[in-house]
């Protein structure tokens, strides 16, 4: 009697977190992507570095790769109600943690080739929960950015990053109210991001990461989406006429360092420091994106063939890559210097968010339900810079508050376009053709050869890639 009992006890012990999974549903999804590229220039496998100068011998030899490092899977979790709400959750990850490229400055490979025996590492994607009444969704966790709706139908992984379209995503909390048939309205506040990228110029006092904000990121939107005369296709669903507004804000602190000591020099105009010391400065980055899907030859049923559709986003805002955006290394500061202080070379700040603008265009034609083509552009621009000077790769002298830094060899102006043919015969599989071109334009020439002979001098570098996917969708 005691061992059934016993027995009985562990089979209830076993059966109650069974019970409870019970509640949920849980379906597999993703793809497996084999990704074939050559590149002109060893650009890397996103397209999210800027390009390595035509002139340096390290970075303008092509090179074939395979990989299949893209690949996604993912589970979706139906919950059970919840205050007269749906509850669902979704969690995905793929292995895209490192990426190969090279230094825009000497062509040189930024991180070591992967190969078939050294593993890709997995990456956390999504992960967030959210709950569904009839108009409103009330979301929390990490998923994408409310910049990161419209990006191109592209071969690369996170097409059109660098450009200012992004595929950001942040832990959040997020709400969303639909009204009146056709609008809604959405807010988020979410994790703050650091301005530094990664780069810390005085590991003392410089905090990057999201440690140098004292605020959350906030993010709204504002949007329009009706049936006026027919559907086009966005990512093979048929999609009416849209129309969206979205901004963003936070506050960051960031170090202003030996302004005081470097303007003994004579050589600047620099705000003074007490006594050399440093300080924190409040800066506020911020952007406004416009965006619009039109259909060109619209569909009224689930026909695709023969549509065509454009889209477009263009956005503008200083220090964009606190919102996570995929970007230049040097685009954060205005103004960043560096003189010779009693015989050293001293790091000084008087830090202002450099301002830029972008945005990209894509225009999408289906011949029927199998065979499509997507043609692309899109660009970053800096403006408000003032005049720069630089002794050539690296840091010059600066006699003035507004002349352009060069210690971080920061980029004017870039731009990309692509060419994508795609067949998907059937809903599983998915196969694309691609021609890309990118061209990065940076403030400062660099020359080759020597200080003698100078020879090659540029500011530009240029890229181009033919490449093949194919896609098994589960």
């Amino acid at each position: 009697m005691k061992k059934t009992f016993l027995l009985l006890t562990i089979v209830a012990v076993l059966a109650m977190p069974m019970a409870a999974m019970a509640a949920a549903e849980f379906s597999l999804g993703g793809f497996i992507k084999l990704d074939a590229f050559w590149d002109s220039t060893q650009e890397g496998k996103n397209m999210n570095t800027v390009i390595a100068r035509n002139n340096l011998v390290n970075g303008q030899h092509g090179r074939l790769h395979f990989t299949s490092q893209g690949s996604r899977f993912n589970f979706t979790i139906k919950g059970p109600k919840l205050w007269g709400a749906t509850t669902t959750g979704f969690l995905e990850m793929d292995f895209d943690s490192q990426e190969e490229g090279l230094s825009a400055a000497t062509g040189a490979r930024g991180i070591a080739a992967i190969g078939a025996s050294n593993s890709y590492t997995p990456r956390l994607r999504h992960a967030m929960f959210r709950l569904n009444w009839p108009e409103t969704e009330l979301l929390f966790g990490q998923y994408w950015s409310m910049f990161s709706q419209w990006y191109p139908e592209l071969l690369q992984d996170g097409p059109f990053q660098i450009t200012g379209t992004p595929t950001a995503r942040l832990p959040q909390i997020r709400f969303t109210q639909k009204f009146a048939g056709s609008w809604q309205v959405a807010a988020l506040i979410g994790d703050p991001n650091g301005i530094t990228n990664g780069q810390s110029y005085n590991a003392n006092i410089d905090r990057t990461g999201g440690e140098s904000a004292e605020t959350p990121q906030v993010q709204g939107q504002v949007q329009f989406a009706q049936d006026l005369y027919g559907k086009a296709a966005w990512y093979g669903v048929p999609t009416p006429f849209t129309a969206q507004v979205t901004a963003g804000w936070q506050r960051a602190f960031i170090a202003e360092q030996n302004a005081q000591a470097f303007r003994a020099t004579g050589l600047d105009t620099f705000n003074a420091i007490a006594n050399g010391a440093a300080r924190h400065k409040a800066v506020d980055p911020w952007v406004v994106m416009g965006s619009l899907f039109i259909p060109v030859i619209p569909t009224h049923s689930a026909n695709l063939a023969g549509t065509a559709s454009i889209q477009t986003s263009w956005w503008i805002g200083q220090g964009v890559e606190a919102f996570g955006w995929i970007g230049f290394g040097s685009q954060v500061y205005r103004f960043v210097g560096a003189g010779n202080v009693g015989g050293a070379v001293s790091n000084v700040f008087d830090v202002d968010l450099m301002a830029r603008f972008g945005g990209q265009i894509e225009g999408q034609y289906y011949f029927n339900n199998q065979w499509f083509v997507t043609g692309a552009w899109g660009m970053s621009r800096a403006f408000g810079v003032g005049a720069f000077q630089s002794g050539g790769l690296g840091i010059g002298n600066y006699t003035r508050q507004n002349w352009f830094a060069a210690a971080s060899d920061p980029v004017n102006y870039h731009n990309e376009f692509d060419l994508a043919l795609w067949y998907r015969p059937i809903k599983a599989f998915k196969f694309g053709l691609q021609y890309a071109y990118n061209r990065t334009n940076y403030f400062q020439n660099l020359r080759s050869g020597t200080a003698a002979t100078p020879s090659n001098v540029t500011n530009l570098g240029e890229a181009h890639r033919v490449e093949f996917v194919g896609l098994f969708f589960f």
